[in-house]
């Protein structure tokens, strides 16, 4: 079965792949790769089928569904994350330059999700704001949920099969994703604010 995307709601545009939801069903997306390097999924799907194995909990990152035929060319399948009222999650980076949400309910969400990289050894190649979405699961309550950006680029990938260095790596990332919120948006108070109330070791 091929799906047709000719008429499918396009979600965003990144640099090497542009995603749709799925015409039939609004709780997935598929990416579909527009530029020439067919290795970007495949890597990918290496390190999710992974944490397939692992048993993993997908609470905070995007699940795939594997590769799926389309009028676009050959796409991957992944999960999409809708806020309470249906709409599209959004992502980080965009409730820091719009200050919908207070910094405070962020910087949890983010601290949540720190916690939720390390218990579950997850290694990301890097942590940016626009590859994590802001998912609302009440008013006043949220989580965020990692949807791109999964993978190992280290030149020694000691984390895919030591626990010991999948956390080290983690903790490493994340305090460059901290230190980088106030370079990436400067005279931001919200990102400001936010990278401030970020832990930079687990427990603090």
């Amino acid at each position: 079965m091929i799906v047709d995307l000719h008429s499918a709601e396009m979600i965003g545009r990144g640099s090497s792949r542009v995603c749709y939801v799925h015409p039939g069903d609004a709780l997935k997306c598929i990416k579909i790769t527009y530029v020439d390097n067919a290795s970007i999924s495949r890597e990918e799907l290496r390190h999710y089928n992974r944490f397939s194995r692992r048993r993993i909990s997908w609470d905070m990152m995007s699940r795939t569904y594997g590769y799926v035929r389309t009028t676009l060319g050959k796409g991957v399948v992944f999960s999409l994350s809708r806020d309470y009222d249906g709409s599209i999650s959004r992502t980080l980076e965009y409730y820091l330059q719009n200050g919908l949400v207070a910094p405070d309910l962020l910087a949890g969400a983010l601290n949540n999700f720190k916690r939720y990289l390390i218990r579950e050894r997850i290694v990301v190649r890097e942590l940016k704001a626009d590859n994590l979405v802001y998912q609302r699961l009440t008013p006043s309550c949220g989580k965020i949920v990692i949807i791109d950006g999964v993978g190992n680029n280290e030149f020694l990938p000691l984390a895919n099969y030591s626990s010991l260095f999948a956390r080290r790596t983690v903790r490493r990332k994340w305090g460059k994703f901290r230190h980088s919120l106030p370079e990436h948006y400067p005279a931001n108070r919200a990102a400001e604010a936010v990278a401030s109330m970020l832990h930079d070791e687990l427990g603090e």
